[in-house]
């Protein structure tokens, strides 16, 4: 069998940033060709710094920054809120906690309503990033955000958010480029995906340095995210040409130098792959959703407080090996991506190969292999795959699962 060929890689960087006469050679400005892709990217080391100027372009001059209060802490985030100052009045809710709740975005909506702002900035991971477009949309409709507990139906905004600039910390979820929010429903106890095209940010700035604050843990759980975000996407039902391409470049970024960048959080080159590899991947998947890990993976964090990138670090081989049958020769595609030698292996051989290297690839950088090592607890598992089914994550897996295969899935990963 002549296996698939892996399509050309995207460009993805463009011009220097330039601001009036500076050039910065350690940046770079991304604006992508998509209509329906707003975000403009600054990538590079200092990327941070941009802040500032891109909220004046804003008018903006009461500004609210959206974090978590380790991230409060950090010199890098005082260091932005002291620039923003420099437009005009700073606040900064540092109230996000892992996986966002419903709760929490509302505070942060009040929050900015009282205070006035003109504009969000949210820096942190995905949760923080996550937040801050919901607390966008809350602070313009009070209650917006409880508004779309809805399961299966379509988030609704019928009016413009605030203006949002998106900082990561880590490279995992790229919140930083898609139009979607997870939040945690408290009364209801889901986690849900809101997506709607107004959710988009207006900036995102890509600063590798900032990778360096954060554990070897959290470097792990982002990376698998990205890895799971990537693979996923190249084998939706929804995938097209240009996302499966996006998918493999955002492939060739994060196999070669995950492990790097855990272990060496000051090799900025590591990171800075690490990181666009995850914003690429993040560019795909917003347009071809994802699959089976991700849909499993949310009742872990909703039900027991499982990191987003934890539960599909960990569920990542149960579901490929779910969809073997169906993506076989897709799989083969991502093998010769991550760089495997594949040559003389029928598709089928070539999916286990990648299976047992993605298990190789997470071993390597301390990723959970079963759910009982992160407080899962068996007799959940029948809840579990009940929150799961009705995701929109199943109806673009390759093959369609029932409630008996994410039970059979959830027991084999306990």
């Amino acid at each position: 069998m002549r296996l698939a060929q892996a399509g050309p890689a995207l460009p993805v960087r463009f011009l220097p940033v330039k601001r009036g006469s500076v050039v910065s050679d350690s940046i770079e400005r991304i604006d992508f060709p998509e209509h329906e892709n707003p975000v403009t990217v600054f990538s590079g080391p200092g990327a941070i710094g941009q802040a500032a100027g891109l909220l004046a372009d804003l008018g903006a001059q009461r500004v609210m920054i959206v974090c978590g209060q380790t991230v409060a802490g950090l010199p890098a985030a005082k260091a932005l809120a002291d620039s923003a100052k420099a437009n005009g009045a700073v606040r900064v809710f540092d109230q996000v906690e892992p996986d966002p709740s419903d709760v929490t975005c509302a505070a942060g909506g009040t929050a900015a309503r009282d205070f006035g702002a003109e504009a969000i900035v949210g820096i942190g991971g995905g949760s923080s990033m996550d937040a801050a477009k919901a607390i966008a949309a809350e602070a313009i409709q009070a209650g917006w955000t409880q508004s779309q507990d809805n399961p299966g139906q379509p988030t609704e905004v019928d009016f413009e958010p605030l203006p949002t600039i998106l900082i990561p910390t880590t490279a995992g979820t790229a919140s930083e480029v898609t139009p979607f929010s997870v939040i945690i429903y408290t009364e209801t106890k889901r986690k849900l995906v809101l997506s709607h095209p107004k959710l988009y940010a207006k900036y995102a700035l890509l600063d590798p340095e900032l990778l360096s604050t954060c554990s070897p843990q959290v470097r792990m759980a982002a990376g698998m995210d990205a890895l799971t975000h990537a693979i996923e996407s190249y084998v939706s039902k929804q995938a097209t040409e240009q996302t499966r391409r996006r998918a493999l470049e955002a492939i060739r970024m994060l196999a070669p130098h995950l492990v790097r960048a855990v272990e060496a959080p000051g090799d900025m080159a590591a990171q800075q792959q690490v990181q666009e590899g995850a914003m690429i991947a993040g560019l795909a998947f917003s347009k071809s959703r994802l699959g089976i890990v991700h849909a499993m993976a949310l009742p872990l964090s909703a039900l027991f407080q499982v990191p987003h990138g934890v539960a599909n670090a960990l569920l990542l081989p149960y579901g490929m090996r779910f969809n073997a049958e169906a993506a076989a020769p897709l799989y083969a595609d991502i093998a010769e991506a991550c760089g495997i030698e594949i040559s003389g292996l029928t598709a089928s051989q070539a999916a286990i190969t990648l299976i047992e290297h993605v298990e190789q690839l997470g071993r390597a950088i301390g990723a959970p292999t079963r759910m009982a090592e992160v407080g899962v607890e068996e007799a959940a598992i029948p809840q579990m795959a009940q929150d799961a089914m009705p995701s929109a994550h199943i109806a673009c897996n390759p093959r369609t699962p029932g409630m008996d295969d994410l039970i059979e899935l959830y027991t084999e990963a306990y």
